[in-house]
């Protein structure tokens, strides 16, 4: 069995949502970059790192809120104990709103003041902005927690049309605002004004599938109790998770200079678009892995886990190859900055392939999650740690940006060869062999084989003709996989006799 139309439909919508948010963010920077200058930009950056940072105060409440709402039957009794269950991760979420919004706001002035090394920019003006993102920050955070639910209830057609609508709302009122009056706390004001607008939707979508008008949700903390140990692992995880993806961040932060700082942060929010890919696979396939498994159905658990990962290393492997070996061009068909493509190249190709094999390993993370398995992703990650941590700090010290990146490469690709490889002793036996060739190395090389010949050759003209002919060298990589993947290739041959 395939992934099923509802679930397709739900991840076309999803992927298009994380496309067009992503594209205006892409989009938007070189606008950033003129009006407020590349070392305002790295204010931004410190922002949006350690806004990421504080993602493990988000408890595990999100996964199992989404992991609990998949396996609840629409029926009056179990829906009411998932209003009950929502009301009650609602009313902790908004507490954690308000730490976090408070954290930011007392914390903006040392920061200001010991930890960034600005040239231009005066400590008050960074603490203010700061401080301001702050309030956005808490603001924004109850987002994540109506975004989960609705990923539960399988109503990810409805969030990925809202999140569509509210990152365009967000883009045109950022650059509106910094264009009107170019400073930082422009950008933070409408930051600020676009995320109320965004929870508040975001929530109304919730509770409208929730509805159920005999019954009143309410506030009940027993129910944590069944969660506890689910929401424990999660949060172990996301902790850890998050050191291991921001610690390049936080310490070129500090090591560098913040216009090289700047410099870096482009490079980084270059290779996050890969994440539009991934997060919407990861979001739909993780509540239908879960309801397989409360319907104890292997046969069809298996065949959705290789499709969509198939799908999975169709959608990302090619993407990062392209970008990886063609990110100067790239960049500066972006950027129009040559200082910026050239000096940020390097970086993006080891970013981007590091997001490669961490992207390819969601769907394996996914399966461990759907069965309450978090111990294997929070050991590992432990472990990565003491790897990472010391390694980045010396990497960046002696090579710079370049060196901090190229860490990250090392270290994904560790993982992606060793994680599955446990994972796949416990659960779904047998799949490994099928998951590692035709869900990543097949990809791997075929992309790479395809790609090296014209980056060897070398790309010529002007920046749309190099920018078409990146796009056409993508497009010949994926239909030829398309060809190969024999989940892809089934898929494509059944949806071709449907419509004949």
């Amino acid at each position: 069995m395939l992934i099923t139309e509802g679930a397709k439909r739900a991840l076309i919508v999803s992927i298009l949502s994380k496309g067009w948010a992503a594209a205006l963010s892409l989009i938007a920077v070189p606008f950033y970059l003129r009006f407020i200058g590349v070392e305002a930009y790295g204010v931004v950056g410190l922002f949006v790192n350690f806004s990421i940072l504080v993602g493990f105060l988000d408890l595990g409440l999100g996964a199992t809120l989404t992991r609990e709402l998949a396996r609840l039957p629409v029926k009056a009794g179990t829906l009411a104990e998932g209003r009950d269950l929502t009301r009650t991760f609602e009313f902790i979420y908004g507490l954690i709103a308000l730490l976090i919004g408070l954290l930011v706001v007392v914390g903006s002035t040392s920061v200001a003041e010991h930890w960034v090394q600005a040239q231009t920019l005066t400590s008050s003006v960074i603490a203010r902005a700061l401080a301001l993102g702050g309030v956005a920050l808490a603001c924004q955070w109850p987002t994540n927690l109506y975004s989960a639910g609705l990923a539960g209830l399988h109503r990810q057609v409805q969030l990925g049309i809202a999140t569509m609508l509210f990152a365009t709302i967000r883009i045109f009122l950022t650059v509106a605002a910094v264009w009107w009056q170019p400073s930082l706390e422009s950008f933070f004001w409408a930051q600020t004004i676009s995320a109320i607008f965004q929870t508040l939707g975001i929530r109304w979508l919730l509770w409208r599938s929730l509805r159920l008008d005999e019954h009143k949700p309410c506030l009940r903390l027993s129910i944590l109790n069944s969660s506890f140990r689910f929401a424990g692992g999660m949060t172990g995880i996301a902790i850890t998770s998050i050191i291991l993806t921001q610690t390049d961040k936080v310490i070129l932060s500090r090591v560098l200079s913040l216009t090289d700082f700047g410099v870096y942060v482009v490079a980084s929010t270059f290779s996050a678009g890969l994440y539009m890919l991934i997060s919407p696979m990861f979001s739909v396939i993780f509540p239908r892995f879960s309801s397989l498994i409360h319907d104890d159905d292997s046969i069809k658990l298996a065949d959705c886990y290789h499709t969509s990962s198939q799908v999975m290393a169709l959608l990302v492997i090619p993407t990062a190859v392209v970008i990886a070996l063609f990110s100067k061009e790239l960049l500066y068909i972006w950027t129009g900055d040559y200082e910026i493509s050239l000096n940020a190249s390097l970086i993006l190709s080891f970013l981007i392939m590091g997001n490669a094999f961490n992207g390819l390993l969601n769907l394996p993370f996914s399966m461990q999650m759907a069965y309450g398995w978090t111990s294997l992703a929070l050991s590992l990650n432990i472990l990565y740690i003491f790897f990472l941590v010391p390694g980045i700090w010396l990497a960046s010290l002696n090579y710079g940006a370049a060196g901090g990146a190229s860490v990250w490469l090392i270290l994904n690709l560790l993982s992606f060869l060793l994680m599955p490889f446990l994972m796949h002793k416990k659960l779904i036996h047998g799949e490994m062999g099928n998951w590692y060739l035709y869900g990543s190395v097949i990809p791997l090389l075929v992309s790479f084989l395809v790609a090296l010949p014209v980056f060897l050759f070398g790309v010529n003209g002007g920046k749309l003709e190099v920018l078409i002919l990146i796009i056409l060298l993508w497009l010949a990589i994926v239909f030829l996989l398309i060809l190969i993947l024999p989940k892809t290739r089934s898929h494509i041959l059944v949806t071709a006799s449907n419509i004949g």
